[in-house]
């Protein structure tokens, strides 16, 4: 009879500890979730849980881990902008020609010009523009280009091929194709020293 009040005893004194723990709990308001790494803390002036209550608590917890991987997973675009430079070549000016008589043609082949007998020539002008550019003509200001009837210009002047001893390089002279500037020569300087060589692409 002894042994089992003690039996009777010590289970009376393990369901009063346990009931003490849970008030003790359930006035502290601490729960875990399921996942183990969150507390979930709800706040109560109750002896007893309130369902409810820890459901709020749950579903603001669930929001601000979906706001931090929002914020996470947000990418910044950058637009580059490339600004292009356009650099226009200064062709210098040059008077304009009075010229009315004959006008070298490819037809025509020799013409005679306001400076004399005029011919005309198609070569390479690679060694005769770098030569001009020696001589201080720059590409900015004397550019080479193909005028639209075929003739080959250095700035705004017609290429002419010339004895050198009469007109050196650099030579503004007048021809039926408009104001020219002596650039080359030719073995015809020898046979006609006021002969002139036009430069064209016919």
């Amino acid at each position: 009879m002894k042994h089992f009040n003690r039996k009777i005893k010590g289970a009376l004194l393990i369901l009063v500890i346990c009931l003490v723990a849970f008030i003790g709990f359930s006035k502290a308001g601490i729960l875990f979730s399921d996942s183990g790494k969150d507390v979930i803390t709800v706040s109560t002036k109750k002896k007893t849980f309130d369902p409810n209550q820890y459901v709020a608590s749950v579903a603001k917890v669930t929001q601000k881990q979906e706001e931090v991987t929002t914020t996470q997973e947000a990418t910044t675009t950058t637009t580059t902008t490339t600004q292009t430079t356009t650099t226009q070549k200064q062709v210098q000016s040059v008077p304009v020609s009075s010229w009315t008589g004959e006008v070298l043609t490819k037809s025509k082949g020799v013409v005679n010009g306001p400076s004399g007998k005029e011919s005309y020539y198609n070569l390479n002008m690679t060694s005769v523009i770098n030569a001009m550019r020696r001589l201080g003509y720059s590409e900015a200001e004397y550019p080479y280009w193909i005028r639209e009837d075929g003739v080959k210009m250095l700035g705004g002047y017609v290429i002419v091929a010339a004895n050198y001893e009469i007109r050196p390089r650099g030579t503004i002279i007048e021809s039926s194709l408009g104001y020219a500037i002596v650039c080359d020569t030719g073995s015809f300087a020898k046979r006609n020293p006021t002969q002139i060589d036009i430069a064209v692409n016919w």
